[in-house]
């Protein structure tokens, strides 16, 4: 298998993965409307040798596990990646070198991250919290990243509900990008960029969808999809990573919560869930907080998107924080 690579395109100085291992990577929705049948799926119970060997797991009161991580078999970044001698190679390249897990949310087949119970999907961010503290205690870690793909429109490959945490030894451009941003918003105002922005909704009220004791919901300012809604911490955190136990028996039943909100206004659109994280190097700074996003994917970027690099949103965030105040 070709190990995976980081190249570097000289007319944009965009950083893009290259991993042609992932080609053999299960499409189970093709067409979108045909979904792999629990007798064929590896991620159902009984088929666990059809992964790789679990890394981690939460088992109920019967001993039957409810969700297990493990090593992707199709992996964005590898321990032992390397580049190969390449004398066609014209611009920068380096090895994607960390690692890359799956964690299955739930063995029942067709049931969603949203559909389950709150103590359940406590165990399930448990489970993800410990995977985010494994991958960032690697001493090649800079940067740990925590998605869900849900649905053929949000990139997911197989129907089971499962999400993903890789460990990257680069830290990616976007983390970048939201690091400098927010460090210089702390330096000119005290405060970290997504706190500011946390703090100007909670006093707008208007794109507010809920507020708890520990955290804030709600549809930010300039959206990239519609219905977009943020999860953000009101005291200072920097990952997932260093949430407590409290947090976590707080954040459960919100995820939850919010996930069925969302799914209820977009009338069941697939989605994605993504961690928000600084880069480690930056975990004890002042202004470094994490946040939970789901994004709704109704269809792809077109024609405006790929040319200008920016979003069009058809549903402004305002009438967005009201539709789903009121599920």
């Amino acid at each position: 298998m070709s190990a995976p690579t980081l190249r570097r395109d000289l007319v944009t100085n965009r950083l893009v993965l290259v991993a042609p291992g992932r080609r053999g990577s299960p499409r189970d929705f093709a067409p979108p409307t045909l979904a792999r049948d629990a007798s064929k799926c590896p991620f159902c119970p009984g088929h666990e040798t059809h992964t790789t060997v679990t890394r981690a797991e939460r088992r109920d009161a019967s001993g039957r596990w409810t969700a297990r991580a493990f090593a992707n078999l199709f992996p964005m970044a590898r321990p032992d990646a390397a580049v190969e001698p390449d004398a066609t190679a014209t611009h920068e390249v380096a090895a994607s070198v960390g690692d890359h897990e799956v964690i299955v949310e739930t063995p029942d087949h067709g049931v969603d991250l949203a559909d389950l119970s709150d103590a359940h999907t406590r165990a399930v961010l448990d489970l993800y919290r410990e995977r985010c503290r494994t991958m960032a205690a690697r001493p090649d870690a800079r940067a740990v990243l925590m998605f869900k793909n849900r649905g053929p429109r949000s990139g997911a490959s197989l129907h089971h509900a499962h999400g993903q945490v890789i460990s990257l030894s680069v830290s990616p451009p976007g983390v970048r990008r939201r690091d400098a941003i927010s460090r210089k918003h702390h330096a000119q105002h005290g405060n970290g960029a997504l706190a500011e922005a946390r703090d100007r909704e909670l006093a707008a009220e208007v794109r507010l969808v809920e507020q708890t004791p520990r955290f804030a919901v709600f549809c930010p300012f300039a959206p990239h999809r519609s219905y977009e809604t943020w999860i953000v911490p009101m005291a200072p955190s920097p990952s997932l990573a260093r949430l407590d136990d409290a947090g976590l028996d707080a954040l459960a039943p919100l995820v939850g919560r919010t996930l069925r909100r969302v799914l209820a206004a977009t009338e069941g659109a697939d989605y994605n869930l993504v961690l928000r994280a600084p880069a480690l190097r930056h975990w004890g700074a002042p202004w470094a907080l994490w946040s939970l996003e789901i994004l709704p994917r109704r269809g792809g970027d077109a024609g405006f998107e790929l040319s200008t690099e920016m979003q069009c949103v058809l549903t402004t965030p305002e009438e967005s924080a009201r539709a789903l105040r009121a599920l």
